[in-house]
């Protein structure tokens, strides 16, 4: 049981520093494609798209 929970420990950590650094640029990746006008990708379900149209 502990063995699990120092893997998980040893799993997770690297994860959240990684997307804790890397947020920020990713996020101003994001604003920059947004002040551009870049075309907006719809990530939604086809019928969940059409529904809110």
């Amino acid at each position: 049981m502990i063995e699990h929970v120092i893997l998980g420990a040893f799993l997770v950590i690297p994860l959240v520093i990684v997307v804790f650094l890397f947020s920020d640029e990713i996020l101003e990746e994001h604003r920059q494609r947004v002040e551009a006008g870049a075309p907006h990708i719809d990530w939604r379900h086809p019928l969940r798209s059409i529904l809110h149209h």
